[in-house]
Protein backbone atom coordinates (compact mmCIF):
# COMPACT_ATOMS: atom_id res chain seq x y z
CA UNK A 1 0.00 0.00 0.00
CA UNK A 2 2.92 2.26 0.58
CA UNK A 3 4.68 1.52 -2.23
CA UNK A 4 1.35 1.86 -4.28
CA UNK A 5 1.00 5.40 -2.75
CA UNK A 6 4.41 6.34 -4.18
CA UNK A 7 3.67 5.14 -7.54
CA UNK A 8 0.47 6.89 -7.85
CA UNK A 9 2.13 10.30 -6.50
CA UNK A 10 4.98 10.44 -9.01
CA UNK A 11 2.75 9.20 -12.08
CA UNK A 12 -0.05 12.07 -11.09
CA UNK A 13 2.44 14.50 -10.70
CA UNK A 14 4.03 13.31 -13.82
CA UNK A 15 7.35 13.04 -11.74
CA UNK A 16 9.59 10.26 -13.84
CA UNK A 17 10.95 8.28 -10.83
CA UNK A 18 10.11 4.28 -11.20
CA UNK A 19 9.18 1.72 -8.06
CA UNK A 20 7.74 -1.36 -9.29
CA UNK A 21 4.77 -1.88 -6.44
CA UNK A 22 3.65 -5.84 -6.35
CA UNK A 23 0.30 -7.16 -4.86
CA UNK A 24 0.14 -9.22 -1.62
CA UNK A 25 -2.68 -11.21 -0.95
CA UNK A 26 -3.74 -11.69 2.46
CA UNK A 27 -4.71 -15.16 3.91
CA UNK A 28 -4.40 -15.53 7.59
CA UNK A 29 -2.99 -13.32 10.15
CA UNK A 30 0.79 -13.93 9.58
CA UNK A 31 0.28 -15.27 6.20
CA UNK A 32 -0.25 -14.22 2.51
CA UNK A 33 0.94 -14.57 -0.96
CA UNK A 34 3.24 -12.33 -3.12
CA UNK A 35 3.24 -11.76 -6.83
CA UNK A 36 6.82 -12.53 -7.91
CA UNK A 37 8.75 -10.30 -10.14
CA UNK A 38 9.83 -11.39 -13.07
CA UNK A 39 12.69 -11.26 -15.84
CA UNK A 40 14.66 -9.66 -12.29
CA UNK A 41 17.66 -11.04 -10.76
CA UNK A 42 19.63 -9.99 -7.74
CA UNK A 43 22.76 -8.66 -7.48
CA UNK A 44 24.14 -11.42 -5.02
CA UNK A 45 22.82 -13.30 -8.28
CA UNK A 46 25.55 -10.73 -10.15
CA UNK A 47 28.47 -11.03 -8.31
CA UNK A 48 27.86 -14.46 -7.66
CA UNK A 49 28.37 -15.11 -11.40
CA UNK A 50 30.30 -12.49 -12.42
CA UNK A 51 33.67 -13.43 -14.37
CA UNK A 52 34.80 -9.68 -14.08
CA UNK A 53 37.75 -9.41 -16.59
CA UNK A 54 38.11 -5.42 -16.19
CA UNK A 55 39.90 -4.55 -13.39
CA UNK A 56 38.71 -0.74 -13.94
CA UNK A 57 35.30 -1.23 -13.72
CA UNK A 58 32.92 -3.18 -10.98
CA UNK A 59 30.50 -6.38 -11.50
CA UNK A 60 27.21 -4.42 -12.11
CA UNK A 61 28.95 -1.83 -14.48
CA UNK A 62 30.15 -4.89 -16.20
CA UNK A 63 27.16 -6.88 -15.97
CA UNK A 64 25.32 -3.80 -17.52
CA UNK A 65 28.12 -3.31 -20.29
CA UNK A 66 27.77 -7.20 -21.06
CA UNK A 67 23.60 -6.74 -20.89
CA UNK A 68 23.21 -4.06 -22.92
CA UNK A 69 25.65 -3.19 -24.61
CA UNK A 70 28.57 -0.40 -25.06
CA UNK A 71 28.56 2.68 -22.70
CA UNK A 72 27.79 5.06 -25.55
CA UNK A 73 25.17 2.54 -26.94
CA UNK A 74 21.47 3.34 -27.19
CA UNK A 75 20.34 0.40 -25.22
CA UNK A 76 22.93 1.01 -22.54
CA UNK A 77 22.04 4.56 -22.36
CA UNK A 78 18.30 3.63 -22.17
CA UNK A 79 19.07 0.85 -19.38
CA UNK A 80 21.19 3.26 -17.70
CA UNK A 81 18.33 5.73 -17.58
CA UNK A 82 16.00 3.43 -16.47
CA UNK A 83 18.81 2.53 -13.71
CA UNK A 84 18.91 5.89 -12.58
CA UNK A 85 14.97 6.72 -12.30
CA UNK A 86 14.45 3.85 -10.21
CA UNK A 87 17.44 3.87 -8.14
CA UNK A 88 16.47 7.13 -6.90
CA UNK A 89 12.89 6.22 -6.61
CA UNK A 90 13.61 3.15 -4.49
CA UNK A 91 16.41 5.64 -2.44
CA UNK A 92 13.53 8.18 -1.48
CA UNK A 93 11.19 5.24 -0.73
CA UNK A 94 13.85 4.25 1.65
CA UNK A 95 14.25 7.56 3.04
CA UNK A 96 11.38 8.44 4.02
CA UNK A 97 9.65 5.03 4.82
CA UNK A 98 13.12 4.29 7.00
CA UNK A 99 13.11 0.88 4.74
CA UNK A 100 16.09 -1.05 6.39
CA UNK A 101 17.55 -5.04 5.79
CA UNK A 102 18.92 -3.11 2.47
CA UNK A 103 21.65 -6.62 1.14
CA UNK A 104 22.32 -7.57 -2.18
CA UNK A 105 19.57 -10.29 -1.69
CA UNK A 106 16.54 -8.26 -1.23
CA UNK A 107 17.63 -5.64 -4.36
CA UNK A 108 17.03 -6.69 -7.63
CA UNK A 109 17.64 -5.77 -11.51
CA UNK A 110 15.13 -6.61 -14.43
CA UNK A 111 15.26 -7.16 -17.86
CA UNK A 112 15.27 -3.02 -18.74
CA UNK A 113 18.50 -2.12 -16.24
CA UNK A 114 15.24 -1.18 -13.54
CA UNK A 115 16.79 -1.37 -9.56
CA UNK A 116 13.59 -3.24 -7.20
CA UNK A 117 13.60 -3.23 -4.20
CA UNK A 118 11.51 -6.62 -2.37
CA UNK A 119 11.14 -7.87 1.32
CA UNK A 120 9.77 -5.19 3.28
CA UNK A 121 10.10 -6.58 6.85
CA UNK A 122 11.87 -3.86 8.35
CA UNK A 123 10.23 -0.78 8.12
CA UNK A 124 10.45 3.10 9.95
CA UNK A 125 13.82 2.43 11.19
CA UNK A 126 13.50 -1.33 12.52
CA UNK A 127 15.99 -2.95 11.07
CA UNK A 128 17.76 -6.67 12.09
CA UNK A 129 21.49 -5.17 12.53
CA UNK A 130 20.15 -1.82 14.60
CA UNK A 131 21.31 -2.70 18.04
CA UNK A 132 24.76 -3.44 16.14
CA UNK A 133 24.75 -0.12 14.92
CA UNK A 134 24.34 -0.87 11.45
CA UNK A 135 22.09 1.10 8.31
CA UNK A 136 22.39 4.23 10.13
CA UNK A 137 22.28 6.07 6.28
CA UNK A 138 19.39 7.55 4.94
CA UNK A 139 19.18 4.93 2.03
CA UNK A 140 21.42 2.30 0.56
CA UNK A 141 23.99 3.95 -2.43
CA UNK A 142 27.18 2.28 -3.14
CA UNK A 143 30.46 3.47 -5.07
CA UNK A 144 29.18 0.77 -8.12
CA UNK A 145 25.51 2.40 -7.97
CA UNK A 146 27.12 5.63 -9.04
CA UNK A 147 29.59 3.65 -11.37
CA UNK A 148 26.66 2.87 -13.79
CA UNK A 149 25.22 6.22 -13.54
CA UNK A 150 28.88 7.45 -15.14
CA UNK A 151 30.68 8.39 -11.80
CA UNK A 152 30.39 11.39 -9.55
CA UNK A 153 30.06 14.51 -11.30
CA UNK A 154 28.32 13.08 -14.10
CA UNK A 155 25.61 14.16 -16.23
CA UNK A 156 23.79 10.91 -14.81
CA UNK A 157 24.44 11.18 -11.77
CA UNK A 158 23.12 15.09 -11.06
CA UNK A 159 19.73 13.99 -12.66
CA UNK A 160 19.84 11.22 -10.26
CA UNK A 161 20.06 14.00 -7.37
CA UNK A 162 17.13 16.29 -9.37
CA UNK A 163 15.18 13.23 -9.39
CA UNK A 164 15.42 12.80 -5.39
CA UNK A 165 14.44 16.61 -5.00
CA UNK A 166 11.38 16.58 -7.53
CA UNK A 167 10.22 13.63 -5.83
CA UNK A 168 10.47 14.43 -2.55
CA UNK A 169 8.87 18.15 -4.00
CA UNK A 170 6.03 16.19 -5.00
CA UNK A 171 5.58 13.69 -1.94
CA UNK A 172 5.51 16.93 0.17
CA UNK A 173 2.33 17.88 -1.50
CA UNK A 174 0.89 14.72 -0.65
CA UNK A 175 1.99 13.73 3.25
CA UNK A 176 -1.41 13.50 5.06
CA UNK A 177 -2.38 10.76 2.41
CA UNK A 178 1.09 8.53 3.50
CA UNK A 179 0.44 9.57 7.35
CA UNK A 180 -3.29 8.43 7.50
CA UNK A 181 -2.31 4.87 5.66
CA UNK A 182 0.49 4.51 8.46
CA UNK A 183 -2.40 5.77 11.56
CA UNK A 184 -4.01 3.18 9.97
CA UNK A 185 -1.73 0.76 10.10
CA UNK A 186 -0.67 1.04 13.69
CA UNK A 187 -3.95 0.65 15.18
CA UNK A 188 -3.88 -2.05 17.17
CA UNK A 189 -0.60 -3.45 15.18
CA UNK A 190 1.95 -5.80 17.07
CA UNK A 191 4.63 -4.75 14.34
CA UNK A 192 7.75 -3.47 15.97
CA UNK A 193 7.92 -0.81 14.13
CA UNK A 194 5.07 0.92 15.90
CA UNK A 195 6.43 -0.11 19.61
CA UNK A 196 7.36 3.85 20.24
CA UNK A 197 3.78 4.74 19.94
CA UNK A 198 3.16 8.11 18.42
CA UNK A 199 6.67 8.98 17.88
CA UNK A 200 6.76 6.46 14.57
CA UNK A 201 4.35 8.60 12.65
CA UNK A 202 6.02 12.12 14.56
CA UNK A 203 9.07 10.70 12.32
CA UNK A 204 7.51 10.10 9.25
CA UNK A 205 6.51 13.34 9.36
CA UNK A 206 9.62 15.17 10.29
CA UNK A 207 11.35 13.45 7.32
CA UNK A 208 9.40 15.55 4.49
CA UNK A 209 10.57 18.59 5.93
CA UNK A 210 7.64 20.74 5.28
CA UNK A 211 9.36 23.62 6.35
CA UNK A 212 11.91 23.84 4.50
CA UNK A 213 12.27 26.25 1.00
CA UNK A 214 13.26 24.25 -2.27
CA UNK A 215 16.55 25.69 -2.32
CA UNK A 216 17.21 24.10 1.23
CA UNK A 217 15.68 20.62 0.32
CA UNK A 218 18.17 21.16 -2.63
CA UNK A 219 21.38 20.73 -0.09
CA UNK A 220 19.34 18.58 2.18
CA UNK A 221 19.24 16.25 -0.55
CA UNK A 222 23.14 16.88 -1.58
CA UNK A 223 24.10 15.74 1.98
CA UNK A 224 21.56 12.50 2.59
CA UNK A 225 23.51 11.48 -1.22
CA UNK A 226 27.43 12.58 0.29
CA UNK A 227 26.11 10.59 3.69
CA UNK A 228 24.86 7.36 2.10
CA UNK A 229 27.71 7.12 -0.46
CA UNK A 230 30.03 7.40 2.12
CA UNK A 231 28.31 5.24 4.61
CA UNK A 232 30.95 3.17 6.87
CA UNK A 233 27.69 1.44 8.24
CA UNK A 234 26.63 0.37 4.81
CA UNK A 235 29.77 -1.70 4.08
CA UNK A 236 29.64 -2.80 7.74
CA UNK A 237 26.20 -4.16 7.15
CA UNK A 238 26.98 -5.75 3.64
CA UNK A 239 30.23 -7.86 5.59
CA UNK A 240 27.77 -8.72 8.14
CA UNK A 241 25.19 -10.24 5.50
CA UNK A 242 28.13 -11.68 3.92
CA UNK A 243 29.98 -13.79 7.01
CA UNK A 244 26.72 -14.48 8.42
CA UNK A 245 24.13 -15.29 5.54
CA UNK A 246 26.95 -15.95 2.62
CA UNK A 247 24.90 -13.21 0.74
CA UNK A 248 28.12 -10.82 -1.73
Amino acid sequence: ELHIWAHHIWAEEHCPLWIRPYQIVVTAKDSGMIEPVLNAVSLHQIKKHSSKTNKNTGQLLEYFINEFGPQNSEEFLTAQKNFVQSCAGYCLVCYLLQIKDRHNGNILLDSEGHIIHIDFGFILSTSPGKNLGFENSPFKLTHEFVEVMGGQGSDMFEYFKILILQGLVTSRKHMDKLISIVEIMQSGSELPCFSKGVSTVQALKLRFHMNMTEEQLQLLVENLVEQSLNSLTTKIYDSFQYITNGIL
